[in-house]
């Protein structure tokens, strides 16, 4: 019996909703049939806003643009809400992928919700999508419509202050990082005096990790590249521009460019590669330094081939002071690289390459311009057995010893030895392989090819410098501050 009361209750209760919901069509289509649209927007704008007087939430409206400008919340909360794609709450999922995408993207479809916590406290987040008609009435696609989106984040007012001053803030600084963890680097070079816009994506392998270098030098140049990134506040202290330079410098093929590559993917910094013979003048010069994005790097390979920067000391430089239509002077790269001019951008790092430093002028490499000199010398011991690391996975073998002698005696470079490992590029070749370079470096010592004591592989921090060999190891007196450097 009590069973058959609450059916016929519940069924009252549906018949009265059912009535209501009706009633209320049949008004509103009396409405918008003999009222103006004005009048019937008017009394709806009223009853929201009554409503909303009277409800505890508050709604924060983030549009996708501002003006003909993105609006940086509305991209960090597309990708931010991305993360939180498998929360019960979200039904519809998009999902996409560009060309600098190192994985799938996800975010919300639209009209989809959202539910985020946030210090305990609830976030709710809702896609809107509207539909523009298109005002180019003479074109054949004025019938195409274009979509507006904007997000709208619900919250109790009581925490206003959290989500102004804390929850956005933190939103912004997420998609920060994700975008660099999921950035792909860019190479960009010079195209009729302006960056290339799009570059092409920097696909080169090489890693600190797999880099054939000696194990103090790159743990030098891996500090040096921590304490840089990281030291946006010492350089407002000290009053100087947020750069570092470095400058490679050494035989051929003893890994320069890998260098080069290990550093930006260790950074996620894209690389502008610059041949000054592509450039007219210092204003064209200034330009394109104006044109590169921070957290990025610039590098100008083989500085002393490309036009005549020559020693300005040697009687050589009196000789090429005709370099056609290149108007570009050793004054203004130095403007460009260590002026006024330097300081438009942040988070620069610049890096020359030469075979030959003594062809460059002193000004050109003096501390404050090239911080960090990088000498990469021939193959070492240390070398050698990251190469066979590399190759074969091989960390020890009996021959390393009558190797790593030989390559004390002879001057033979990380890229001829690569290529002598290369002919037996498989574990089962590993012993030829080896016997092979055995044979190749006593060909070479038996020829008398190298004349000259091999140089140890060095960094030099302004005065200071760290002397590697393959017989033994040497640590120059660091300098004070977190950069080890003297200053200007």
């Amino acid at each position: 019996m009590l069973s058959q009361r609450k059916e016929m209750k519940t069924k009252g209760l549906l018949s009265t909703a059912a009535s209501i919901a009706a009633t209320a069509m049949v008004i509103r289509t009396i409405a918008n049939d003999f009222f103006p649209a004005e009048i019937t927007n008017y009394f709806s704008m009223r009853l929201r806003s009554l409503s909303h007087r009277f409800s505890s939430q508050l709604t924060i409206v983030i549009d996708e643009f501002r003006g003909h400008v993105v609006n940086q919340v509305f991209e960090a909360a597309d990708a931010y809400l991305g993360t939180k794609t498998a929360t019960p709450s979200i039904q519809r999922v998009k999902v996409g992928k560009t060309d600098k995408d190192n994985s799938l993207s996800l975010s919300m479809d639209r009209g989809g919700t959202l539910v985020d916590v946030y210090e305990n406290v609830e976030m709710k987040w809702k896609l809107v999508c509207s539909q523009v008609p298109s005002h180019n009435h003479g074109d054949v696609n004025s019938s195409q419509r274009s979509e507006v989106r904007h997000y709208e984040l619900s919250f109790h007012k009581r925490n206003k202050d959290l989500v102004i001053d804390s929850y956005l803030p933190y939103i912004l600084e997420r998609a920060k990082l994700m975008r660099e963890e999921n950035k792909s680097i860019k190479l960009h070079t010079v195209v009729y005096g302006r960056w290339d816009d799009d570059g092409v994506i920097f696909k080169h392998p090489m890693t600190f990790n797999s880099l054939a270098m000696d194990w103090e030098l790159k743990r030098a140049v891996m500090e040096d590249l921590e304490m840089f990134t990281n030291g946006e506040e010492y350089y407002k202290r000290v009053g100087k521009a947020w750069k570092r330079g470095y400058l490679l410098y050494g035989p051929p093929g003893t890994g320069k460019s890998s260098l080069i590559a290990a550093m930006a993917n260790h950074l996620k910094y894209d690389i502008y590669d610059l041949d000054l013979t592509d450039v007219r003048n210092n204003s064209d010069l200034r330009f394109l330094l104006l044109s590169i994005s921070s957290r990025s790097i610039l590098v100008v390979e083989d500085i002393d081939c490309s036009i005549e920067l020559e020693n300005r000391e040697s009687k050589e430089a009196e000789a090429h002071s005709n370099q056609g239509d290149n108007q570009i002077t050793l004054s203004g790269l130095l403007n460009v690289i260590d002026g006024l001019w330097s300081c438009c951008g942040e988070e620069r790092i610049i890096i020359f390459t030469t075979n030959h430093k003594k062809r460059l002028d002193p000004a050109l490499v003096r501390p404050g311009r090239m911080d960090m000199h990088v000498h990469m010398s021939y193959c070492n011991a240390s070398v050698f057995k990251q190469l066979a690391f590399n190759y074969f996975g091989i960390r020890d073998h009996g021959v390393f010893e009558q190797i790593e002698k030989l390559l004390e005696e002879v001057n033979v470079s990380p890229a001829e030895v690569a290529g002598e490992l290369l002919k037996k590029n498989s574990n089962s070749n590993a012993e030829a392989a080896f016997q092979g370079l055995l044979k190749f470096l006593h060909e070479k010592k038996e020829k008398g090819e190298e004349e000259t004591v091999n140089i140890p592989s060095s960094v030099q921090f302004s005065t200071i410098s760290i002397n590697q060999s393959s017989r033994g190891r040497g640590r120059g007196r660091r300098g004070r501050g977190p950069f080890r450097h003297s200053g200007r």
